[in-house]
């Protein structure tokens, strides 16, 4: 009896002795909290050895980009996944896993070519796309129809069409995100790329300066400020963040609204949407102006696996990313969060286009997001533009002395 209780209790701390603990830095936006932990439990059901802890993170992602940087600076193991924004991957890369000969276990070729592009940083893979977001224009198909109009084409049509409908419901006609952080870039860069405009060119050089670029981005970003001016959109959008424009939106109080994916699935749940059923969503507008386009800022998350991690720790964080970026459940995230897949199959799932029937005919929307300015020394380039821009927004800069400032600190920090 007593060398089977000894036995039993060598097995005991052997199996103790196996399993490995690690946490995930995690998200909040929207279902994404509720969604992965229904996946952990998933996933422990094959690898009952691995406990997954959640840490979970500020919604805001330049909040959450400064937690990185201090867990990281202090070498210390936690978390041991990381979910960054696409645009961290080069600045993250010195302190995360090199991933590239795992190109074949995490089924890599099977991905939308852009999303591994991004986390992929001097040839090296560095980070595994999760799922992957463009800005989008949800409204009240309901009003639309209610008073005659068409989903508008323009930035002019939309305001025009915001204008009539929320005075005669009582309403708000735009929700934007427009609060001094890294939303404020994606929602700035769709209006000054939908009116053939940019801050930087393809090669990082600054352009404010160029005559046609800064008359196009004059022209855009005197259209975002008069939604706020006319009272189109309330100047609360100047502190808004996703979450405080989402929630508005699905209460009933906005006609238009710009966000993410994710709103999908919550605005259309009757259980907490007064306006469940009554969404569209499409294109963002163009901008008013020659050459004007339509544009959607790439957005979308990754995984990362931090390099102060033990190699168990590492090997047991594979095994979840592998998890959690598999067909199934990608398709389960992009149902049930609202957020699109990278990998291209799940597109043609007839189950996703049930659920989220957007995801499907908006495809090219998707695959032709267009990124943020692209430079290794994009967070104090990001910073500058939240700065200056945010400034005009709020009335304490003119146009004009907003882009002279921005052109000249950009130039200053990329050495131009």
């Amino acid at each position: 009896m007593k060398k089977l209780l000894v036995l039993s209790l060598v097995i005991l701390m052997a199996v103790i002795g196996m399993s490995v603990k690690i946490t995930m830095a995690a998200g909040a936006v929207g279902r994404e909290l509720e969604v992965l932990m229904n996946q952990i439990k998933a996933f422990n059901k094959i690898y009952p050895d691995i406990e997954v802890q959640l840490l979970p993170m500020p919604n805001s992602s330049t909040a959450r980009h400064d937690l990185y940087v201090t867990y990281l600076g202090a070498m210390t193991s936690d978390p041991d996944i990381l979910m960054i924004d696409v645009i961290w991957p080069a600045e993250f890369a010195p302190f995360v896993a090199d991933l590239t000969d795992d190109y074949d276990y995490f089924e890599l070729d099977k991905f939308l070519p852009g999303t591994v592009k991004s986390g992929t940083v001097q040839g090296r893979i560095v980070a595994i796309p999760w799922f992957t977001d463009a800005g989008l224009l949800y409204y009240r198909k309901d009003l639309l129809k209610k008073y005659g109009y068409d989903v508008p084409q323009t930035w002019e049509e939309l305001k025009t069409v915001a204008a009539d409908i929320s005075s005669k419901e009582k309403i708000n006609g735009m929700l934007f995100q427009l609060a001094q952080y890294e939303g404020l870039v994606c929602d700035v860069a769709e209006f000054v790329h939908s009116y053939g405009a940019d801050f930087l060119d393809a090669n990082g050089k600054v352009i404010i300066g160029d005559p046609d670029n800064h008359a196009r981005l004059v022209k855009a970003l005197t259209m975002l400020k008069s939604f706020i001016d006319d009272g189109v959109a309330p100047k609360g959008v100047l502190t808004y963040m996703e979450e405080e424009t989402r929630r508005p939106f699905q209460n009933g109080e906005s006609v238009f609204l710009r966000n993410w994916p994710y709103v999908w699935s919550l605005a259309n749940d009757p259980k907490q949407s007064k306006i469940a059923g009554k969404i569209g969503v499409a294109p963002l507008p163009k901008g008013d102006i020659e050459g004007g386009r339509h544009s959607a800022t790439l957005g979308g998350w990754m995984l990362a696996i931090n390099n102060y991690s033990s190699d168990a720790e590492k090997d047991a964080a594979k095994k979840f990313i592998k998890f959690l970026t598999s067909y199934d459940q990608q398709l389960y995230k992009a149902m049930n969060a609202g957020q699109n897949p990278t990998r291209k199959a799940v597109y043609s799932d007839p189950k996703l286009k049930e659920a989220a029937p957007f995801m499907v005919e908006l495809y090219n929307v998707f695959i032709n997001a267009e990124p943020r300015p692209i430079t290794p020394l994009y967070t104090e380039v990001s910073d500058a533009i939240q700065r200056q821009i945010h400034s005009f927004l709020i009335g304490k800069k003119d146009v004009e002395k907003a882009l002279n400032d921005l052109e000249s600190e950009l130039k200053m920090i990329t050495g131009q």
